[in-house]
């Protein structure tokens, strides 16, 4: 008997927008399809499936012994909950083989009615540390579809190490977003309508900013790294796609499925082929090799346009099959058909969420900085009796400055915000910076045992902080994407204190939310709206002498024309790049980006008042000293006639 283990073949998932790319999935040669209905899904503008096409597509994928992954990738508030429900129990009675969602509060709905479909966390979730995985592994979830960001060593340390049977899909082939996945609140904050969150993407990377397209990227192409791809041992390789043809899908699987099988890479002339069938300027695997930069940035060409027809009106022709006789559709064959529907009302969110807690008719003021910096210029002015009183917690960024001193004063309600990314290869070392910050020193001098407040943007995060410090408060910020009293329910659980809701949210959905915890929203500031991996100020190739990943703000620079970064749009709307710095001078910086105008609420806080809010977060980026002041006294101080910015935006429609 032959010693040798067969190697198992990652799956090959294509997607589908269409009936039409089934077939196209189907005959290329796919394992797994995924798609999505009508609603509730993160490709609002593709054609989509009828509840009809939905069970069709289904049998028709088991009876070619290949599987049906539904996704539900989007986030949902309180009174979509219901409909989102009905649309899952149909597509679970038909027999999908899982769901994939965003959504972590939905996610425990659906494991509670449904408990023996597989969940698989979409790439909007933010996955992309071992952390995630084992989170989201002990909520039931039994894949994690890793960011795009990660390289092949944080992918191999991931899939070597996830929990046993849980499953890491990656992608390979695609478009990319160029900001990290989840993470993009720039389409909704430029029209407050097309949430990337909601499936409604307007696209605004693909636009020009400082008259260059400086946030279009390149897709995806992993097929000439299949050989090492294999040897990573993911569960499955995920093609982008859902808008594009069947061609498109065809083509594209057949490729992938060829090398595959004969475990090979990709030759030249099949990746030039590829090229042909849709690029924007050829591709990149920059995120892959850990190699990003400006040679990741293109855009869709006439001539990309020209060479795409040529592969337009193919036609697809079926394996034969029987639905009797495939060894999945026999499996398959009568397992749910009993189901009896179920029923779900806005109710029982009150039990799942545990209540409300009482209104808080002046909620109090959550302060973060971009740096230190801008905290040393004003501590004496939050010092006066009139404002301190008014403040709940400030928090800073992790910059590991020697000399900062934290005063007694604040030590009990000043904590630190944790990066928004924390790849494994870089967890150690901010771990490391964190438990030597001055904040942390200053908590110990103070004898407060309790621990600082810490600052948390990603679930994968939260584990993270428990073993800097178990005694830490857990405050979550707009990043964890609380859209319902589900989701704010389970990060209860996890031990969070605090939680700043989604800044997508209108107040009507706002006040919907059950809140057990103490919930703010972002009452003043300029939203982070995307973040980017790439280091923005270096591709701009422009004459500020900055260093990547060092940006001037972060060390007090306040010389606009000489210090800070922006990019400008057609109309003139100025974005301020800025950095999330790590604290650490090994690990990368990663920019990010702000929206053109603050959000200000100070001259309309009958609009907040009744919302149940313990309170408002004020988020201070490129302001001076003298304006951070006067935006402090406008929400703390019951002043008439307040004077709101020149250029701003209430948010919260």
């Amino acid at each position: 008997m032959s010693n040798i283990i067969k190697e198992k073949l990652p799956e090959l998932l294509a997607p589908a927008g269409s009936l039409d790319s089934v077939y196209a999935a189907i005959s290329g040669g796919a394992d797994a399809v995924y798609f999505g209905g009508r609603t509730a899904n993160a490709r609002f503008s593709a054609k989509n499936f009828s509840n009809e096409e939905i069970a069709y597509a289904i049998n028709l994928l088991h009876g070619n012994n290949k599987l049906a992954y539904i996704t539900l990738n989007i986030l949902h508030t309180d009174r979509e909950l219901k409909d989102v429900l009905k649309f899952a129990e149909h597509c679970y009675i038909n027999n999908a083989d899982a769901f994939i969602i965003q959504d972590i509060g939905l996610s425990q709905i659906i494991r509670k009615y449904f408990p023996d479909i597989k969940l698989h966390a979409s790439t909007q979730a933010a996955g992309h540390n071992l952390y995630s995985a084992q989170k989201l592994s002990s909520l039931g979830f039994s894949r994690m579809v890793i960011s795009r960001e990660s390289d092949r060593n944080n992918l191999k340390y991931l899939i070597d190490n996830s929990p046993n049977n849980f499953e890491i899909e990656m992608f390979v082939h695609g478009a990319l977003c160029s900001s990290h996945s989840g993470r993009c609140f720039m389409s909704f904050a430029l029209g407050n309508t097309r949430s990337a969150n909601k499936g409604m993407c307007a696209q605004p990377c693909r636009l020009k900013y400082n008259n260059k397209y400086m946030l279009s990227l390149k897709d995806l192409c992993l097929a000439g790294h299949i050989k090492e791809i294999i040897g990573l041992s993911p569960a499955s390789l995920k093609i982008e796609g859902r808008m594009k043809p069947p061609e498109y899908v065809y083509n594209v699987c057949k490729i992938y499925r060829s090398c595959l099988d004969e475990k090979r890479n990709a030759t030249k002339s099949e990746i030039d082929f590829l090229a042909d069938i849709f690029s924007r300027e050829g591709f990149t695997d920059g995120y892959f090799t850990k190699n990003p930069g400006v040679s990741m940035y293109g855009v869709r060409t006439e001539e990309n346009k020209i060479e795409s027809k040529k592969y337009a009106n193919i036609n697809f022709q079926l394996p034969p099959s029987s639905a009797d006789d495939t060894p999945l559709a026999s499996m398959r064959r009568g397992q749910r058909i009993s189901q009896k529907p179920h029923s779900f009302t806005r109710g029982e969110s009150d039990e799942v969420a545990g209540g409300s807690k009482n209104i808080k008719i002046n909620p109090k003021l959550c302060l973060i900085f971009n740096s230190t910096e801008q905290f040393n210029q004003i501590y004496d002015y939050l010092k006066t009796d009139e404002i301190f009183k008014r403040i709940y917690r400030i928090f800073l960024p992790p910059e590991n400055n020697i000399n900062q001193k934290i005063p007694h004063e604040f030590a009990k309600i000043t904590g630190i915000r944790l990066p928004y990314v924390i790849f494994d290869d870089e967890r150690e070392q901010i771990i490391g910076a964190v438990k030597k910050n001055c904040i942390i020193d200053a908590v110990k001098t103070a004898g407060d045992h309790t621990g600082s407040p810490l600052l948390v943007d990603n679930i994968g995060h939260v584990d993270i902080a428990k073993n800097i410090n178990p005694d830490f408060e857990l405050f979550g910020n707009f990043g964890l994407n609380v859209t319902n009293s589900y989701t704010l329910d389970e990060y209860r659980k996890m031990g969070f204190n605090d939680i700043i809701l989604s800044p997508e949210l209108n107040f009507a959905q706002i006040r919907d939310i059950n809140k057990p915890i103490n919930c703010g929203i972002i009452a003043y500031g300029r939203t982070h709206v995307m973040i980017s991996e790439n280091c923005l100020t270096k591709n701009s190739e422009t004459q500020t002498p900055v260093v990547c990943g060092r940006h001037p703000l972060s060390k007090g620079g306040r010389d606009r024309n000489d210090k800070e970064f922006y990019l400008t749009d057609k109309t003139g709307a100025r974005f301020f790049v800025g950095d999330d710095d790590p604290g650490v001078p090994s690990v990368k910086t990663r920019n990010i980006i702000y929206n053109s105008v603050p959000v200000y609420l100070a001259d309309k806080k009958d609009l907040y008042k009744n919302l149940g809010l313990f309170f408002v977060c004020l988020n201070f980026t490129d302001e001076n000293p003298e304006q951070i002041k006067k935006i402090i006294s406008d929400y703390a101080l019951n002043k008439d006639n307040i004077k709101p910015p020149e250029k701003f935006t209430r948010g919260y429609k």
